[in-house]
């Protein structure tokens, strides 16, 4: 058995060539179907012994080097473990376990529930999914039941080898292949893995009762904490978990743990699972920014932790989502480090380069990020060079670099540029990410067979990426925002909605996953617009609303409505009245407000033709010096900003816009920051005596 444990690439060659003769493989799967058929062998515990042996080195040989030869020679093995797997035998084997923890497995339920799952763990050539999704229909409900059956305080007493089951088996079940293809399991067995991760957050509850014991507890907690974090990779658990109470306290209260994996792992959950809520309501949000950085800084040049630090930088772009660990990571000098992983070639293109620069384009939406990235020459050189590059290996490392540039140099300008009225090549532009694809292209199949000119970026796009987008959002009569956690998350769809925000496009939001609720940049973008929810709602439905509001509002700009009609009347206060149950709120003091938290203000008060062309790219500190200015002379100031207004957009402002803003912005401003007389009050006061 120690062999299974030591292959490397010193000795594969020779296991191969001592293991992969057909004789061998023919009894190792005669011998696993009699087991699947007919139960024959389950009392010889020798013989289970061995073929578990088999099995774990046969593993092991996977994860080195394959050739396609050698995976058609193993294929009836994978056959005869699934259907092992789907088999009465793996159902008794389950039936068998006592309700608790601390018990002890013999060869046969070790065989079945431990040695099976891992040899078919992300088996790199595992055909068609409908195999592994037999083995979960077999098996998922009544592991399920008998999980759900145990005190959770027992699973604390187990044994090494019962945990080493459970982590297995549940592993597998809620992990069979990689992240990327796990979607297909997800809606099936969605009640069961409900049922899962409620039971697996109460394993942690349990585990923190016991904190003073919590070192001889470290490997129990070690595996709850992967686990929760294996669930998260379902969207739809994802926001079943973040409904579950305490939760999130729980898994802050890890963070504290004196233990790098359990630390790391609770910090991926939360990750996932914290909205922007849960991050403003932090004591200490910097925190999160701190222990990234220190984790990055001790890992970045340790060839041994290369492992540890590609996980470090996938989980980071999870946080930098939200604005508040933005600020942070820019304020505790995370640039420099990003930067040096895209400029160093030893660093891996796709796992560490290409994820550094996502996180830099996300940091790059507050212009401090900006101003530091554009003053390092060797850093935009690497980055040209990278975008020049049309390496088909590295098409997601190109695509980076390009959409860091275009933020970085092209998306102010292209922002300025004015808009043809009336002039759209397209009715409809569809933003979406790849997890939502299926969908989407639903909706895009749809939308072009009643008629309407749709641009898809699967089969439009021509050129630099970010480009081919902007010129489509320009030329896009309306964007389609499809809201979901995979939409938040990526920086990429930030960049789309964020650039259709800025040129003031029409943008309708969609929900295209279940119970997904928008919040931070994404709920500020969309604040005051009614969703159509696809995810909720039967699809014909859905549809049918969508399409009335696409065509509503074409109508509506082709023919505007009158404002005195009482069925008029009567439909503003019914969407007002829709509109207040989408309003994200805007931060209390206004030196917490983004550039887009300015625009929504704006926007809201309805001086979006007049206020907001004035205050393009101003954060709010900056809107905050225009108020002040505007209270040490408004007469004079109200003279500047109409004439900016009418010299650079020949568009007048009216007195009562000028005052409105001055009411409304009242509430946001810190009353320790007013300062009256100001300086510039008394030099302006000097002047006219």
């Amino acid at each position: 058995m120690n062999l299974s444990y030591n292959i490397d690439d010193s000795n594969v060659d020779e296991l191969k060539s001592l293991l992969f003769s057909k004789p061998l493989i023919d009894e190792l799967v005669y011998c696993l179907q009699e087991i699947g058929t007919n139960g024959k062998y389950l009392n010889d515990s020798q013989l289970l012994r061995s073929v578990r042996s088999l099995l774990t080195i046969f593993k092991n040989i996977i994860n080195n080097h394959m050739t396609a030869y050698d995976y058609s020679l193993i294929a009836p093995i994978f056959s005869a473990v699934t259907q092992c797997l789907c088999s009465p035998y793996a159902i008794g084997m389950i039936k068998s376990l006592d309700q608790h923890f601390y018990q002890k497995l013999d060869n046969s339920q070790t065989l079945f529930l431990h040695t099976m799952p891992r040899y078919l763990q992300w088996y790199p050539d595992y055909g068609d999914p409908e195999n592994l999704i037999k083995i979960l229909r077999t098996l998922l409900h009544e592991f399920t039941a008998w999980t759900t059956s145990c005190q959770p305080d027992s699973y604390l007493q187990c044994s090494s080898q019962v945990n080493a089951m459970i982590r297995q088996l549940t592993y597998f079940l809620i992990r069979p292949v990689e992240s990327e293809n796990i979607n297909i399991f997800s809606e099936e067995f969605y009640s069961d893995y409900c049922k899962l991760v409620l039971q697996w957050s109460s394993f942690l509850s349990s585990a923190l009762k016991h904190h003073s014991n919590i070192a001889n507890l470290k490997s129990k907690v070690q595996t709850i904490v992967q686990v929760l974090y294996n669930f998260t990779l379902h969207l739809n658990v994802l926001n079943f978990m973040k409904t579950i109470p305490d939760l999130i306290s729980m898994l802050l209260k890890l963070t504290e743990t004196d233990h790098d994996e359990i630390q790391l792992n609770a910090y991926r959950c939360l990750g996932k699972i914290m909205v922007e809520n849960n991050i403003k309501a932090m004591a200490n949000p910097g925190k999160i920014a701190t222990v990234y950085i220190d984790f990055i800084r001790n890992t970045i040049d340790d060839p041994g932790k290369t492992e540890r630090f590609d996980s470090l930088l996938k989980s980071l772009k999870n946080f930098v989502q939200h604005d508040q660990v933005k600020t942070e990571l820019i304020k505790q000098g995370i640039l420099p480090l990003l930067m040096k992983c895209v400029v160093e070639v030893r660093f891996d293109p796709i796992k560490v380069r290409q994820v550094a620069l996502e996180i830099l384009l996300a940091l790059s939406f507050f212009n401090e990020a900006c101003l530091i990235l554009k003053q390092n020459e060797d850093f935009m050189n690497h980055s040209r060079s990278l975008a020049e590059n049309a390496n088909s290996d590295h098409a997601g490392l190109q695509r980076a670099a390009e959409g860091l540039l275009w933020k970085l140099e092209k998306e102010n300008e292209a922002v300025a540029k004015p808009s043809i009225l009336y002039s759209h090549k397209y009715n409809i532009m569809i933003s979406y990410a790849h997890k939502n694809q299926e969908l989407c292209l639903q909706i895009h199949q749809e939308l072009v067979k009643h008629g309407f000119n749709v641009w898809l970026d699967r089969e439009c796009l021509h050129g630099s990426t970010m480009i081919g987008i902007a010129n489509a959002i320009e030329n896009s009569e309306n964007v389609l925002i499809c809201m979901s956690n995979a939409y938040k998350e990526s920086v990429y769809c930030q960049s789309e909605a964020h650039y259709a925000f800025e040129r003031g496009c029409r943008l309708i939001p969609i929900i295209v996953e279940a119970d997904y609720k928008p919040d931070g940049w994404l709920g500020i973008i969309v604040s005051g617009k009614i969703y159509v929810n696809f995810a909720n709602t039967e699809f014909g439905l859905a549809y049918e609303k969508l399409k009335n509001e696409i065509i509503q509002q074409h109508q509506t700009d082709s023919n505007p409505l009158p404002t005195n009609s009482t069925e008029n009347d009567s439909m503003s206060l019914e969407h007002a009245e829709l509109l207040s149950n989408t309003i994200e709120d805007l931060p209390y003091s206004i030196t917490e407000w983004t550039h887009d938290h300015v625009k929504l203000f704006l926007l809201r008060m309805e001086l979006g033709a007049t206020i907001l062309p004035l205050c393009t790219r101003l954060d709010g500190d900056r809107l905050l010096q225009l108020y002040e200015m505007c209270l040490s002379n408004r007469e004079s100031m109200y003279q500047s900003l109409k004439f900016e207004l009418n010299e650079r957009y020949h568009t007048l402002l009216p007195i009562a816009d000028y005052l409105t803003f001055l009411h409304e912005i009242k509430v946001y401003i810190p009353s320790n920051t007013i300062k009256s007389p100001s300086s510039f009050f008394r030099l302006t006061m000097c002047d006219l005596m």
